[in-house]
């Protein structure tokens, strides 16, 4: 059995408002996995797209986000905990920015906006379907098209509401904070991770001489199929394609593990357009992963939360890491990944609430564990 480590650096206390875009309910792991397409604890640097709703720890430059936007989605299209620099697009109803926007933020399909203070531009086309909310002070521009803009510190920018909206200079509270909501994410997808490493595999792989991997599965009766990647560094360094011999597994789950906390480099073909047919079932659980550099197009959701992940390959599913260097593309392929049943899917308190739990991914086997496997 593998056991990995989260450790908590603290609690904190916060106060938050009336929610706007959901009741504080209990999100548990494989929502967060569903209701978002990013979720990371640090910052997001972009210059592609994600299909659906991103969570941000940290800071982000640039980027297009929820550029297909999911129905089922109650959260915002765009939640970032620090600040917004670069170009930035969202299509998806509502963004939540906790910091300040310096660069250009374009909302195209509206929503309720939050920034705590713009230097930069803001232009929200809410069509009648939302308005912007500035908590302090303005000193760029802010224009709602179809809604109003309210600010609730100085304008010496200018602040505009075009389509029959109105301009209002009042208190502005914010419906949640951001940093709470991604390091309360965050903090719920480690424990599941934690809780995913501890689980004894069933199936097994076998690599040819040319690099080929075959993954077959022997799933349980609940049509779960289990892999422990041993020595993944050296794993994906030496490996060129996949191919999967699933026979009844309906969920795959990918255990990946190091001595120690590894640099990735994964530059895999999935045979067969298995990359996208299996993405819904299959979720990878990079464990001891420190850096992940994925070069080509990867099948299946993502958990990685004390990783930095540089992308060049688009991923077919949820990422969830530390931080991201964005350059290809993030789809959305809603996870039919079904856990273990010995393993407690752990909820995320209260995602909008007002426990700040503090997070630090560094998570490591001990080695006698390891060997005994």
């Amino acid at each position: 059995m593998r056991i990995s480590k989260l450790a908590m650096v603290g609690v904190a206390a916060l106060s938050v408002n009336q929610l706007a875009y959901a009741d504080a309910v209990e999100i548990d792991a494989m929502s967060l996995l569903n209701q978002y397409n990013l979720i990371t604890s640090g910052n997001v640097i972009s210059t592609s797209e994600i299909d659906g709703n991103a969570l941000i720890g940290g800071n982000v430059t640039g980027g297009m986000y929820n550029m297909h936007a999911t129905s089922n989605a109650v959260v915002p299209s765009l939640t970032v905990g620090g600040d917004l620099n670069g170009g930035v697009q969202t299509k998806g109803k509502g963004v939540n920015i906790g910091g300040n926007v310096s660069g250009s933020l374009n909302i195209n399909d509206g929503g309720d906006v939050y920034v705590q203070s713009v230097s930069g531009t803001v232009q929200n086309s809410a069509n009648g379907h939302g308005s912007t909310s500035v908590v302090g002070n303005i000193s760029g521009t802010v224009s709602t098209n179809g809604g109003n803009t309210t600010y609730g510190g100085v304008n010496t920018g200018t602040a505009a509401a075009n389509g029959g909206g109105n301009v209002y200079n009042q208190p502005v509270s914010v419906p949640f904070d951001p940093a709470a909501a991604a390091a309360n994410a965050v903090n719920t997808l480690g424990q599941f991770s934690n809780q995913l490493a501890g689980t004894d595999f069933n199936s097994d792989y076998t690599i040819s001489p040319s690099g080929k991997v075959t993954f077959t599965a022997t799933p349980n009766t609940d049509g779960l199929a289990v892999f422990n990647i041993n020595d993944g560094e050296s794993f994906f360094d030496s490996v060129k394609e996949f191919s999967f011999n699933l026979g009844s597994a309906t969920s795959i789950l990918f255990n990946v593990f190091d001595d120690a906390l590894s640099e990735y480099d994964i530059s895999v073909n999935f045979l067969a357009n298995s990359a996208v047919d299996l993405a819904d079932m299959m979720l990878w659980n990079f464990v001891d992963a420190d850096s992940l550099h994925i070069t080509s197009q990867f099948g299946g959701s993502i958990l990685a939360l004390g990783t930095d992940v540089v992308t060049h390959g688009n991923i077919e599913g949820t990422l969830a890491a530390r931080s991201l260097n964005q350059n290809a593309e993030i789809h959305s392929q809603p996870s039919g990944f079904i856990p273990p049943s010995a393993v407690p899917v752990p909820a995320a308190a209260f995602l909008f609430a007002p426990a700040l739990l503090g997070f630090l991914g560094l998570r490591r086997k001990a080695n006698a564990l390891k060997a005994a496997a």
